[in-house]
């Protein structure tokens, strides 16, 4: 083989490696571009759920102090009823006292004949 059949062998040698090194450099590169807008779908997804989270929290402690504002009348009505059940079982003895005074039967009792 001659030294020209040899420098175009070397030459055709370092040709195909360069097309193969173009070929993976495109494929690369594709890949990057493929992964660079991945990335930046994943961040846009990202924003917007820290905002849906945002919005969350904001509408949880909104709901937390209806909550508390709820349970502090749930509360005062709980202590009104509780007065007027003794203010009824006051009334109620008071009556019985009266009817037993007088020697009648309270409402809603039958009257014992004498």
């Amino acid at each position: 083989m001659s030294e020209m059949d040899e420098l175009r062998r070397r030459v055709e040698a370092l040709e195909a490696l360069v097309d193969e090194a173009m070929a993976e450099r495109t494929t690369t590169h594709n890949l990057a571009v493929g992964a660079d807008r991945d990335v930046a779908a994943l961040q846009v997804q990202r924003r917007a759920d820290m905002q849906v989270i945002r919005a969350l929290r904001d509408t949880q402690l909104e709901h937390g102090k209806t909550l508390a504002e709820h349970g502090k009348l749930l509360g005062a009505l709980v202590s009104g009823q509780v007065a007027m059940m003794e203010q009824i079982g006051t009334l109620t003895t008071q009556v019985g006292a009266i009817t037993d005074h007088l020697g009648i039967a309270p409402p809603g009792q039958p009257q014992e004949e004498r």
